[in-house]
């Protein structure tokens, strides 16, 4: 069993995803911006025309920098780092301010803009420094132009700024508390390798579970069609007119628990004939959303145990099938809420892999994969228990067949995922790792 440590990383969100949008952006202002002044503003003043064609050359060599450190490096997107894109782009506002007209410019608003970047890339103190910083600067080039009018107008407008730098940031102290779980399920995933040992032991584990599997169909289709002649018989000899109240009454108590063998039985085959029968390209999230929407409502959950989730919101595409990874989430889940106490919480997390964030180097987690996390609250799996809880038939719950974490075992296993479990006193964690596809839906390579 492996033990997985907490670490939350410092920023709020997917910060290369997002610095590519504003290196778009960036360029694309500085770009208009140059041609307007060539084009547009013949009679414009030459510095004017200068200060455009030097933010563009600036904006393309500071874009580059910092995609290089990003992208071809490989280097993660630190705080200073951070900062800096949003201080280079206040510079870069503030030099489209002044081409423009300075203080009555319409691309004042742009330092809303700025507010916004610094929101999904600081904290909740960094967009109320960049801010202050931009309002600082437009209301100095006020006070400097020559002429320039401070007019009710001109409040109102460093008023706006000032209450969206407000609201954004409040915005990112919400991003950065909802994506906290998410970051450190990454963060600790990104620290924990299985050696070789580990996955050997994995491997074994399903190779007993397929034997076990067609061991079981086999018994199964055996003893079903005995098992039902028999109670047809018994059924039978009850309805026979020369049957006392006691051999009625041992009839029932036949036919009853000759149901319950076939249900058991029932359950056995569908152990064995699991397996992903449609092989498509499924969205991992949403699956994981539907199969916590049907716990939330099963008549299992006591209505004080509460279920709290915190998903990616953007799509995880994985191959697979979609009813097969339904059932083993759902099957986490019921555990989960079974061995809860009242009153107690249940937390879903999921969160999106890199490459380097997978416990497997390479195949199957080429492209990255998806991390999906159940913690309860409970007493904890029985140390006797834990190196065979994906045993079939091994159970601690009074009537159950043991087949519920096998199940999952073998649904994950057939998608080229893993399971691990972290168990104590205090509550129980099990963490579904899924490969991502390597091709897109329209079947292009992502790799």
């Amino acid at each position: 069993m492996q033990t997985l440590v907490r670490e939350p990383l410092a920023a709020p969100l997917d910060a290369r995803r997002i610095l590519r949008g504003v290196h778009v952006a960036r360029l694309s202002l500085a770009a208009a911006i140059y041609l307007a002044a060539l084009f547009v503003w013949l009679r414009t003043e030459e510095s004017s025309t200068l200060v455009a064609s030097l933010a563009l050359v600036v904006a393309m060599a500071f874009t580059a920098a910092s995609l290089i450190y990003t992208e071809f490096y490989k280097r993660p997107a630190g705080r200073t780092f951070l900062y800096l894109q949003a201080l280079f782009d206040l510079a870069l506002v503030t030099a489209v301010v002044h081409v423009t007209g300075g203080i009555g410019s319409g691309f004042a608003a742009l330092y809303i803009l700025v507010t916004a970047e610094a929101a999904l890339l600081l904290t909740a103190r960094g967009v109320v420094l960049i801010s202050a910083l931009g309002i600082a600067i437009y209301v100095a080039a006020a006070v400097m132009t020559p002429g320039g009018e401070r007019d009710l107008r001109f409040w109102l407008r460093v008023g706006v700024f000032a209450a969206v730098a407000a609201g954004c940031g409040y915005v990112s102290a919400k991003l950065r508390e909802q994506s906290s779980g998410q970051e450190a399920l990454a963060a600790e995933l990104a620290q924990f390798r299985l050696q070789k040992a580990d996955l050997e032991e994995l491997r074994t584990r399903a190779r007993r579970l397929e034997a076990v599997a067609e061991l079981s169909a086999s018994l199964a289709h055996e003893i079903r069609n005995p098992l039902a002649a028999i109670r047809s018989a018994v059924e039978q000899l009850s309805d026979s007119p020369r049957a006392s109240t006691d051999e009625r009454a041992l009839s029932a108590l036949v036919q009853r628990e000759s149901d319950r063998l076939s249900r058991l039985l029932s359950d056995f085959i569908d152990f064995a004939r699991l397996d992903a029968a449609r092989w498509a390209l499924i969205d991992a999230v949403e699956i994981t959303g539907g199969a916590i929407a049907l716990a939330e409502n099963h008549p299992d959950k006591p209505a004080d145990v509460r279920i709290t989730r915190n998903l990616p919101r953007t799509p995880v595409m994985i191959e697979g099938d979609s009813d097969l990874l339904h059932r083993a989430l759902f099957n986490l889940l019921l555990n989960a809420i079974q061995a809860s106490p009242p009153g107690g919480n249940i937390f879903v997390e999921a969160a999106e892999l890199s490459p380097r964030q997978t416990p497997i180097d390479g195949a199957p987690f080429l492209a990255g994969g998806l991390a999906i996390r159940i913690s309860d609250e409970g007493g904890g799996i029985p140390e006797d228990i834990r190196k065979r809880m994906f045993d079939p038939f091994v159970s601690t719950k009074r009537g159950g067949t043991g087949l519920g974490l096998a199940v999952v075992q073998r649904a994950v296993t057939a998608h080229k995922g893993l399971v691990l479990v972290d168990s104590t006193d205090r509550g129980s964690r099990f963490t579904v790792l899924l490969p991502r596809s390597t091709r897109s839906p329209n079947g292009v390579s992502n790799v």
